[in-house]
């Protein structure tokens, strides 16, 4: 039986290491149209040739984003997302929520559109090459909403975290 993604593309995919490459994996699995970006082209390249997804562009018009970089620069990264594609749901995958939140705020980004997450998963490997379609079955999925999140927002990224097989919390 053929699952139905909730998740209604594109998805772009910031980041293409284990989390962003497996996100990838697991959406074009479920036939949902997925891009990809990443400040390494060897990483980039690998995750596309893997099937996680193709090239992003700036043409591109996105309903959700997942920023999957290192905690350090994701604050930047959701800011650049939020101001480059104001349809858009933002959503991170790291660890820490605080500072990631008081970077935002202190920045006065949109936080109508952004909705902190953390996958409980992971492998003793990082990279593209390490990436895989299961990684978040059976998961918990940490969802972190501000009191300025549109429910709408959360409510796409519990969807997100469902199709990928991971139970939201």
């Amino acid at each position: 039986m053929t699952q139905t993604a909730r998740t209604k593309g594109p998805v772009r995919i910031i980041g293409a290491g284990l989390l962003g490459t497996s996100i990838g994996l697991a959406l074009t699995k479920l036939g949902v149209s997925v891009t990809l970006e990443d400040a390494s082209p060897a990483n980039l390249k690998l995750a596309i040739d893997y099937g996680a997804g193709v090239k992003a562009s700036n043409a591109d018009q996105p309903s959700i984003i997942v920023v999957c970089v290192p905690p350090d620069v994701t604050a930047s990264a959701v800011a650049r997302e939020l101001l480059a594609f104001p349809s858009a749901i933002v959503t991170d995958v790291a660890s820490v929520k605080s500072q990631i939140l008081d970077e935002l705020v202190a920045g006065g980004a949109d936080l109508t559109r952004y909705v902190g997450s953390h996958p409980m998963a992971g492998r003793e490997r990082g990279g593209a090459m390490s990436g895989r379609a299961d990684l978040f079955v059976g998961r918990p999925w940490v969802i972190s909403s501000g009191d300025a999140t549109a429910a709408k927002a959360v409510a796409l990224i519990e969807d997100l975290a469902l199709d990928l097989g991971s139970a939201p919390l």
